[in-house]
């Protein structure tokens, strides 16, 4: 009904709702809070626009108490829950999330009044989370312009002269008087079915990789883009029956032919059979500049423009493996990290090289709302202040990573990682109880692999440190491209016994390995 009538629709089905969940008869709230989230996942944009104004955010909240109570009442417990999934799946994203914010804003207030949001579940997450199924040209213009229409009415009703002014401009936009806004429908579809084609790619590649015994259905990665793939095949047969452009025909074709290809050869494995082959003459997307040195990936806090501060990202995410891997090895598991802690005594012995320690500290303070007497209004919040000090910069003595007198020992090269195009090999050169090792990686796929981060755990009788690697990019059909050296110190003379992890992303997807090494 909702969607059918559109107009004022959404903002009469909002208001009504909300009024039925302050209701005193804790069933009919409940059952109201049912009905506004299945608004919310089935009304779209609209719908949306509406439950993120401060109105309806204080409305749903106006209930809540001043100090929040041990043991919070099912209403309380079920409204924290939405907004949280809202949180999550709209303002963090939706494409629209710029006019969601206040959703953020309320999120944050009950947090900082001491309110504590339930767990989400996968399920009700992906059913509001942006769909990424293929759309025609066409579909992605009507979206774009129901959306629009639904703004202008929200902006039209309040009457601020700012929104009138936002009003204005967007008026412009959807009668066509101002066309440098106007996205490039067309080019936005071609993108889409380059994005599948990547995916379909990046799927047959991985499933070349698959060795007998290996259950496909446990790797998340490889369901994600089989489900992907299958789920756009529908949408880009009709489109084939209706295009009347020849070449698109056939692009569309080709496309097409190069997704059966690789259901087949996913069909092939769930049947046992491993060393079938099809073709795939798609091909993926190439960066103008492939001869260039990888890119630094962009940080998200940039304090300065300067370049060379490129290496503190890959050493404090190598801090983190304390919190991902603690406690790998048993109770006399330890890890050890190349940068971002203080540096030990030289447990090497040898001679020693000049590296940045960076720490940065971080501190935040967050006003007090004023004497409102709506406890959560929004409109009675100040803004919280961040400030960021700048990181200090210590320099370390940390042991050499490559001595001569290692290399007149035995050197032993052995293979850490070899699965869905990445291969890891470790050159290892023991000196006594010191090993010297140099992590070499390659990529045979024909994409690039980004934000590249291995991480390393050994049990606390040993001591671990690593250098940040070469380069965070592994450039496609590349050998030994990237490398990082790894010392280790073993003065039990134990078995060597590591814990890997290693991350990355290619085509957008984000992709992750793990497993144990032992000597």
């Amino acid at each position: 009904m909702i969607n059918k009538k559109q107009g004022t629709a959404p903002r009469e089905a909002a208001s009504t709702i909300v009024k039925i969940v302050n209701s005193k008869n804790m069933n009919q709230a409940m059952l109201a809070l049912t009905l506004l989230d299945n608004c919310v996942k089935n009304c779209g944009y609209p719908f949306h626009l509406q439950i993120a104004t401060k109105e309806f955010l204080n409305e749903l909240v106006r209930k809540f108490p001043e100090r929040p109570a041990p043991f919070p009442s099912p209403v309380i417990q079920r409204i924290l829950y939405l907004i949280k999934e809202w949180k999550v799946a709209l303002t963090d994203m939706s494409k629209h999330k710029d006019d969601l914010i206040h959703i953020k804003d309320m999120y944050r207030l009950l947090r900082f009044k001491g309110y504590r949001f339930p767990e989400l579940k996968d399920a009700s997450v992906a059913a509001l989370a942006p769909s990424d199924a293929l759309k025609s040209a066409h579909e992605l213009e009507e979206e774009d312009r129901l959306a629009q229409s639904a703004k202008l009415q929200e902006l039209i009703r309040r009457g601020r002269p700012q929104d009138l002014v936002e009003a204005n401009r967007l008026m412009k936009i959807m009668s066509g008087y101002d066309t440098r806004q106007t996205p490039d429908y067309s080019q936005k579809f071609e993108d889409e079915l380059h994005k599948i084609q990547d995916k379909t790619i990046l799927l047959y590649e991985m499933l070349e990789t698959v060795r007998p015994g290996e259950n496909i259905e446990r790797n998340e990665t490889i369901m994600d883009l089989r489900n992907s793939c299958a789920s756009a095949q529908p949408k880009l047969q009709k489109m084939i029956t209706e295009e009347e452009d020849n070449d698109k025909i056939e692009n569309l074709l080709t496309l097409n032919d190069m997704i059966n290809n690789a259901l087949a050869k996913y069909a092939d494995i769930k049947r046992g059979l491993f060393d079938t082959h099809y073709e795939i003459s798609g091909k993926p997307p190439t960066s103008n500049n492939s001869t260039e040195e990888p890119k630094q990936a962009i940080s998200l806090i940039d304090l300065e423009d300067n370049t060379n501060s490129s290496q503190t990202p890959a050493n404090n995410n190598n801090a983190n493996v304390l919190d991902e891997l603690s406690d790998i090895f048993g109770s006399s598991a330890a890890i050890s990290s190349p940068a971002a802690q203080s540096v030990q005594n030289d447990i090497f012995g040898s001679g020693a090289i000049t590296s940045p320690t960076v720490t940065a500290t971080t501190t935040k303070s967050i006003a007090s709302g004023n004497s409102s007497s709506d406890l959560f209004d929004l409109l009675g919040q100040t803004n919280s202040n961040s400030a960021i000090a700048s990181p200090s910069v210590h320099h370390a003595n940390v042991p050499q990573a490559t001595p001569s007198n290692a290399l007149e020992q035995n050197s032993t090269t052995v293979t850490l990682v070899n699965k869905n195009g990445l291969h890891i090999e470790l050159e290892i050169n023991q000196v006594d109880t010191k090993y010297y090792v140099k992590a070499y990686f390659s990529n045979v796929s024909t994409a690039p692999m980004e934000k590249l981060m291995l991480k390393l755990a050994a049990p606390k009788s040993m001591q671990i440190k690593m250098e940040p690697q070469s380069s965070q990019t592994i450039q496609p059909k590349s050998n030994r491209l990237v490398t990082q050296n790894i010392l280790l110190n073993n003065p039990n003379k134990e078995k060597l016994r590591l814990r890997y992890k290693v991350s990355y992303e290619q085509f957008g997807v984000e992709m992750e390995l793990a497993g144990d090494y032992r000597s």
